[in-house]
């Protein structure tokens, strides 16, 4: 079983059959609904032609039910949604929304990892954690 994911404001899961579905606008208005791999370290994404990005521009995502902006505190380039294990662990995922930025940091309490060739470029806003 592979991890579940919700949105961190309205707790509603987003992994729909094998993707997480969310809710982007691009810089010109355009918006649609994406599909993300919920395989952390995967950077596959379906995007529909109705959304006009380019890559190394930035992609503002939503949840899809309660319509919340998913943009992390920590960082305007980085999403934040909540992840269940298979075991029921529950942890922060932060991911980022410009497009072909490979970056994924996951956070469960004080143990941090990175996934992707851009992820140390968010390190530091993460402090001095342990890597788990």
């Amino acid at each position: 079983m592979a991890n579940k994911y919700f949105c961190p404001k309205c707790k509603s899961e987003l992994t729909v059959g094998n993707n997480i579905v969310l809710s982007a606008k691009a810089k010109d208005g355009s918006g649609g609904l994406i599909k993300l791999s919920p395989k952390l370290g995967d950077y596959s994404v379906e995007i529909p032609e109705t959304i006009n990005v380019k890559p190394g521009e930035l992609l503002t995502l939503f949840c899809p039910v309660c319509h919340r902006n998913l943009s992390s505190s920590k960082h305007i380039h980085l999403a934040h949604v909540l992840a269940k294990d298979e075991e029921g662990k529950e942890f922060d995922i932060y991911f980022s929304q410009v497009m072909n930025e490979h970056s994924t940091i996951t956070m469960l309490g004080d143990h941090v990892k990175l996934y992707g060739e851009h992820a140390s470029k968010y390190q530091d806003l993460f402090g001095t954690r342990q890597m788990f």
